[in-house]
């Protein structure tokens, strides 16, 4: 039965939610030796113990990130790229990131664009997609082999 409602095309469907969540949990279950989780996006599922046994790091959540990337803040994203160096996250679950400029005249284009120079494209030199899970919008990244393209974004 399709969901109801006044948007129910816009809400996956209960299967498609608990396949999303199996997938989520057995990634986290690969990575979690190997490293910290890093739940850029989706805390509620930590939230509501939909996963359990993983920390938030709340200082890398994707609303702290957003109001550091509106205010250009270079130290705070020093810090950032040297955990994304580090590959101190051996995954990390996000909305899809994309590297698209907005201009001006685009909803939103200057928050776009501060998240796209500070988070996405910074995240996406450092990490790669191990799968996206479009319909509920989530990606899941884990670290790249080869990083040598990044060290812009690394104090020298």
């Amino acid at each position: 039965i399709p969901p109801q409602g006044p948007f129910p095309q816009l809400l996956p469907y209960e299967d498609e939610s608990n396949k999303a969540l199996s997938d989520i949990r057995s990634a986290i279950e690969e990575a979690a030796p190997k490293g910290e989780i890093l739940f850029m996006d989706q805390r509620q599922l930590l939230t509501f113990k939909y996963i359990t046994g993983i920390s938030l790091v709340p200082e890398y959540d994707k609303k702290v990130l957003i109001n550091e990337a509106m205010s250009g803040s270079e130290a705070y994203f020093q810090t950032f790229y040297n955990d994304l160096a580090s590959q101190r996250f051996s995954l990390i679950i996000t909305n899809p990131l994309h590297e698209r400029v907005q201009t001006e005249e685009d909803n939103f284009g200057e928050e776009n664009n501060a998240w796209v120079e500070w988070v996405s494209t910074p995240v996406l030199c450092f990490y790669e997609p191990l799968d996206t899970l479009k319909k509920i919008r989530v990606q899941l990244l884990v670290p790249k082999a080869d990083i040598t393209a990044c060290a812009q974004y690394l104090e020298e």
